[in-house]
């Protein structure tokens, strides 16, 4: 954080945490189909294969289909910081994910290691993610 921008109260770095929480969540545990809800209206979740997820109705659609595939995954995700830059609020966190494409999760691989840049909106009285860009460090092979 440069010296210009100013400090971000913890209130808001909590509920930030709460939310990118709440997304992992929702990948981990069926409920990808509501993934939509964490989003600004004009959000986007960006190189994510096979495609960039550009709208809320986008990210919408390729959470219902992939809340019907049988795999199970883990998001670790550590390192959060928060902060203002040109008077948006970002953040980055670490994100390790783990992934079996069947159950039960015998033959779980670690599928990346890397960051997610995001970009965060307040959309009457709630954050929500505007903008997470997908950056892998490492990737398993497959």
């Amino acid at each position: 954080m440069s010296n210009s921008e100013r400090p971000v109260p913890i209130e808001v770095c909590l509920a930030i945490q709460a939310l990118t929480n709440e997304h992992a969540w929702r990948l981990d545990h069926g409920a990808s189909d509501t993934l939509h809800e964490l989003y600004a209206s004009n959000g986007e979740l960006l190189q994510l294969p096979p495609r960039d997820l550009v709208g809320r109705e986008a990210i919408k659609a390729w959470g219902a289909d992939r809340v019907k595939l049988p795999r199970i995954s883990r998001h670790v995700e550590t390192n959060h910081r928060v902060f203002w830059q040109a008077g948006i609020l970002k953040g980055t966190l670490y994100a390790s994910v783990y992934r079996s494409e069947t159950e039960p999760a015998t033959d779980m691989q670690p599928l990346m290691v890397g960051d997610y840049e995001d970009e965060y909106v307040l959309e009457d009285g709630r954050w929500l993610i505007r903008q997470r860009v997908i950056r892998r460090a490492f990737r398993a092979a497959r």
